[in-house]
């Protein structure tokens, strides 16, 4: 590309014959100079304007990588967490639920001892009651066979003859 400066110092050879007006060829070359400086300026403007929108651009991509990388990184930590959380909730669960068995487990393991020592107070109250209508039973048998026997006039020493003998049944 030239560079007005070099427009400016063409010069072109005079011919006799069938040349050109060297005043036309000046003043173009002299309004073509303005006209090419005037754009070559603009040019230089903007290839610096252009150069620091380049500048910026990469300087946008960096930050955007860097944003790109962070926010992954932020994801990443982000389902560590949640999953950190979740193992954390599965431990607690499990032993929540260790816990109770365990507690549920005592209580069943009490409870049959309730059992075990109702079902004995029952067999022993069954006991009781079999032995006490055995003797209310020999009570009855003696008190009938004491009603049906004869008075004896013996008094005192017959009744405790009698009782040594086994008669009398004691509790």
């Amino acid at each position: 590309m030239l560079t007005p400066q070099e427009v400016s110092a063409r010069s072109f050879t005079k011919t006799m014959m069938g040349g050109y007006n060297m005043t036309m060829v000046d003043e173009f070359l002299d309004e073509l100079t303005e006209d090419y400086t005037s754009l070559y300026k603009e040019n230089a403007s903007l290839k610096a304007k252009m150069k620091v929108l380049v500048e910026k651009v990469e300087e946008y991509r960096a930050t955007e990588d860097s944003m790109r990388a962070t926010l992954l990184t932020a994801q990443r930590m982000a389902d560590s967490i949640v999953k950190e959380a979740e193992e954390k909730r599965d431990g607690i669960l499990k032993q929540a639920e260790a816990a109770a068995r365990e507690k549920l487990d005592g209580y069943r393991r009490e409870a049959e001892q309730y059992n075990r020592r109702l079902q004995q107070g029952q067999e022993e109250i069954q006991r009781f009651v079999a032995e006490s209508r055995t003797l209310c039973e020999k009570e009855l048998r003696f008190l009938e066979e004491f009603a049906a026997r004869p008075l004896e006039e013996d008094g005192p020493e017959a009744a405790a003859a009698a009782a040594a003998s086994g008669r009398i049944l004691s509790a």
